[in-house]
């Protein structure tokens, strides 16, 4: 008995030790991408002649989907990406050039909170209620929680997930990330006072520069993969 005891708190610690920078990254790098702040500002400026039961079951069935997608990209990505050729290098570059671009856009873009209010709140505002809440899934749940940036974040990762501990870990950052999402969402409909301007700009040209120096690691690290830049320096050095 004392041996299986010893046996448990080493494997533990050698996961704990070992591997949970993979949880940590993987959810550092998601929530940072969703920008929460900034989903909650647009959700409520298409929402708004929505009743707080509304909103909140509105809220609540988008993070679902939100993280169905999300695990879907997890378990099946990969494999749909081998099978129509693409390598994971290649796409590790393909989505860091994306991450770039849209940190840059986050960076320089208006205010957030105003962005959709005067265009898509309008029109979604003037939909019968019974189809107000096909906005769950599109454009709440798909593209504004899971987004290009949400999807080529999972999938340039995924391909550090060698070990079956490896994918727990990283559906736990996933379902922990939409968990968190949809309480800020909660928090924020029964009236909080805390998403002032000056946090939301903040919070959104912060996830923004994050964006960018993820997406430039991640064009390291498939440039690295690759193997390109060994192959020029050899052919250098034979020159």
């Amino acid at each position: 008995m004392e041996k299986f005891f010893n046996d448990v708190i080493f494997t533990i610690g050698t996961c704990v030790e070992g591997r949970h920078n993979l949880f940590v990254t993987y959810f550092y790098q998601i929530f940072t991408a969703i920008c929460p702040l900034a989903v909650v500002a647009l959700y409520l400026s298409m929402t708004p002649d929505y009743t707080e039961k509304e909103r909140l079951k509105t809220a609540k069935n988008g993070c679902l989907i939100a993280w169905f997608a999300m695990i879907l990209t997890v378990v099946g990505g990969p494999k749909a990406l081998s099978i129509i050729g693409i390598a994971m290098d290649a796409f590790n570059i393909a989505g860091g050039l994306l991450l770039v671009f849209m940190g840059f856009n986050m960076l320089r873009s208006p205010d957030p909170e105003i962005a959709v209010s005067r265009n898509e709140a309008a029109e979604i505002a003037q939909l019968p209620k019974k189809k107000r809440q096909d906005i769950a899934i599109t454009p709440f749940g798909i593209p504004l929680i899971t987004g290009p940036g949400v999807l080529a974040i999972i999938l340039a990762n995924r391909g550090a997930c060698q070990r079956t501990t490896d994918f727990i870990y990283c559906l736990l950052a996933i379902s922990l990330v939409v968990f968190l999402m949809y309480l800020i969402l909660v928090v924020t409909l029964q009236g909080a006072k805390w998403l002032t301007p000056t946090v939301l700009k903040l919070s959104f040209r912060l996830s923004g520069l994050f964006l960018v120096v993820i997406g430039i690691q991640f064009i390291m690290n498939g440039i690295k993969e690759s193997g390109l830049l060994s192959n020029l320096t050899n052919q250098y050095i034979i020159t």
